[in-house]
Formats: structure tokens, sequence, C-alpha cells
């Protein structure tokens, strides 16, 4: 096959093919088939009609289009092949030339973006010296306990942090509404989790009682309901009460966590749970100064195709997490009041600042010579086995299920210790 290959800005490359005349003729003949297979005419079933009246119904626009479609994968692999390109996006693709004897196609191949790094070695970032309150350790214990308290059914009126046990159901000018009609649903007063004022127009409520809420919906809300009046028709079945444990003996045992077996050595579990977020936190906050000063210093282009792959990524998977939530994308933009071209110019800064900061580690990895090794798997193999007090050959047949992705881990977490290590006084 016959080409021309021209460098382009922004690591693309442009490739003229010319698909051979015999390549091209043989293709057309297949689009004609595949056409033919399924072209339905009075008087014979599907895929049997005559081939003479059959190149009759089947224009050569039809056949010039299917031919193109079988042509273009096997013509870009055989370029890929040829000139030893390894994209990085996908290709767009014109059809330059078209005739019944000649097929020339154009790809655009976009390449992985040339970075050419800037220092990445002995940039001093510091790290922020951490410590724990004992305040801070006061409110996770008091968390803690909270989070083992009891809901007991109460027979006094509903008050804030009580849960009440309702029926509802929800009408706007008189006429119900999808979702607004509930049994036996737990709801906690002052959890905010329904519409303002409806939780709070059930304090004082006792088991029992039928009571009439009326809300007006927020403007940024579904369509539907944006701005109206509503009237909830609600039957009390029961009201709980939170009763909070005592923090003693009997209560510590109960959580069951290792090696606290009174006040003073859960106060201690706390501050080194505390103490290893905070550390945590503050690794990862020198770590992206690093990065950013990194990036900052070097020279990275990347082409827009490869921005907008990232972005419709981005897109899909928020439009995944949207839909987790019962919500369409235009209605969880209502709701929230933000724009859509907000949305996606800053997917776009976002993308572009991940990729150069992706791309720059790679960098790094190349010149520092940073691999993994088969022995380097297997430690961490052991390592794993030892943790979690398992066989080395079950580790193995779990995580070896996925090789190249726990690999791929493996040395971006060298990556990342290497930066570190260089870069974070």
């Amino acid at each position: 096959m016959k080409r021309e290959v021209k460098k382009l800005e922004n690591s693309k490359v442009e490739v003229l093919c010319d698909v051979e005349p015999a390549k091209w003729k043989e293709y057309q003949e297949k689009a004609f088939h595949k056409l033919a297979a399924n072209l339905e005419l009075k008087g014979f079933r599907k895929g049997k009609v005559p081939e003479a009246m059959a190149r009759k119904e089947i224009n050569q626009g039809q056949i010039f289009n299917e031919a193109v479609n079988l042509s273009l994968q096997p013509a870009y692999e055989e370029v890929l092949k040829e000139e030893k390109l390894q994209p990085f996006a996908r290709p767009s693709v014109d059809v330059t030339k078209l005739s019944d004897t000649d097929l020339q196609l154009k790809f655009i191949i976009v390449l992985a973006p040339e970075v050419k790094l800037g220092q990445y070695k002995g940039l001093g970032i510091k790290k922020d010296a951490v410590k724990v309150e004992e305040k801070e350790i006061d409110a996770e214990i008091e968390k803690l306990v909270a989070q083992n308290a009891n809901l007991v059914v109460s027979e006094k009126p509903a008050k804030k942090g009580d849960t009440v046990v309702i029926d509802f159901v929800g009408s706007v000018d008189g006429k119900e509404f999808d979702g607004g009609k509930a049994e036996n649903y737990s709801l906690e007063l002052g959890s905010n989790s329904f519409v303002p004022g409806f939780e709070d127009q059930l304090v004082g409520a006792k088991s029992g009682d039928e009571v009439e809420v009326n809300v007006t919906f927020p403007t940024q809300y579904v369509p539907e309901l944006a701005g109206k009046k509503a009237l909830f028709k609600c039957k009390v079945h029961e009201v709980k009460e939170k009763v909070v444990p005592e923090l003693d003996e009997e209560l510590i045992k109960e959580l069951n966590i290792p090696d606290v077996k009174d006040v003073a050595s859960l106060r201690e579990y706390e501050k080194r749970a505390l103490l290893s977020q905070k550390e945590g936190a503050a690794n990862n906050a020198a770590f992206n100064k690093v990065i950013d000063k990194i990036v900052e210093g070097s020279k990275v282009e990347i082409a827009e195709e490869i921005i907008a792959e990232e972005v419709e990524g981005m897109k899909k998977n928020m439009e995944q997490q949207v839909s987790q939530r019962g919500l369409t994308l235009d209605q969880y933009y209502q709701i929230t009041g933000q724009k859509v071209e907000d949305v996606e110019k800053q997917m776009k800064a976002d993308a572009e600042k991940n990729l150069k900061a992706i791309l720059c580690m790679e960098e790094i990895a190349k010149q520092e010579k940073i691999e993994v090794t088969d022995a380097d798997v297997e430690f961490e193999f052991s390592k794993i086995a030892d943790q979690y007090k398992m066989e080395i050959e079950k580790v193995k047949e779990i995580l070896g299920k996925d090789l190249p992705r726990f690999k791929a881990e493996i040395r971006q977490r060298r990556i990342q210790d290497f930066v570190g290590k260089e870069n974070i006084a």
C-alpha cells in the first residue's frame, strides 16, 4: 500500500495511503454481497434476490460507503505496523480520493505527547507538620459512641435527633406526583435529607398523629416541581429516640477494637488513627505541590484529541454517578444550578492538568529506569500473604487474574516513592 507520511504539530502524524486497486475492487465486491444479503424485495426472501436484480437495486454510493468501512481497520492496522506508530488516541480519517478504481484515505494519528522534563529532583518542598489536639480525640470518641446508639420507641413528642417512622403522600395542586409517596419511611429529624421545612413540621408529633406538612420546593429542583408549593399528608407510626450509651468497659468490650481494653487505650488508638490520617493528608498535599512544580517546569504539549477523550471519560463517569442517585444529567444541572459549559470547561482544565502530571511521571520513570521485575511481584505477593495471613498461592490466584494491572500499581507506587523521596523535605 502506497503511503505518504508527514509529521504535524502536537505529536500528530498525517498518513495518506492508497489502497491497492485489486484490494479496493475486492472490498467493493464484499460490500455488494453484504448489502445484497440484507436486501428485501417483493416476491423474494431476504438475501435471496438474484444478483442481477440486486445490482439494479443497490446503487454505487451504497457500495462505496460499505466498502470504505470494510477497508478502514485493515488499512489503519497496516499503517501502524509498517510505520511503527503507537497511537495515543482515536485517529481521524477522511476519504481523499474515491472512484471505482481508486481509494485514498487520510489518517491523522495522535501519538504520545513529547515530554521535555524540567527539574524533577531536589525541589525541596516542605511537608506540613501535623499534631493531634485533645479536643479532636474527644470529638472522635463522641462520634464513635454516637454510632453505637440505640433507637428506642418513645411515647414522647418527636424532637430533633429523633427518628420518625411515617407514611406520606405528596401532592401539588391536589395531584400526587412521582416520587412523593412512601410507607414506613424512617426519617431522622434534623438530618436535612428532605425538602427544607419538611422535618421541622414533624417536630412535636407523636405516634398515631396525622400531620399535614406544607413546603415549597427550591427553585433549583427538577423542573416539574421547582418553586412549587406542595402538601404532604403524613401518618406517624412511631417515634424513636436515640439513646447514646455510656463510655464504659462494657461498651469498649463491644467495640472489639484490637488492643483497646479501657478508655486510656481507646484515646491512644484514636490519636494514632487521627495522626495517620493527618500524615497521609500532609504527604498528599506535599506530593501534589511537587507534581505541580515539575509540570510547571516541563514542556508538555497535548493534542486536543487526547484531552477530548479524557473529558469524554469524565463525563461518562459523572453521568453514572448522577444516575445512581436517580437523576439525569439535565436534572442534576438544574438542581445544582451549574451550567454545562462551566462544568465542561473545568473538566477540560482538570483533564489537561491530570494528563500532564501522568506524562511527566512516566517520563521520570523512563529516565530513572523504574520498572517492576518478576521478583518484585513475588515480593509483593509475600507481603500481602503475611499481612492477611493467607497462603501465597491463594494470593497469586486472586491477584494473578489481572497481573498487568497489579504490576502497574506497584510501578506507580515506586514512581511516587522516588519523586517524594527526591523532593519532599
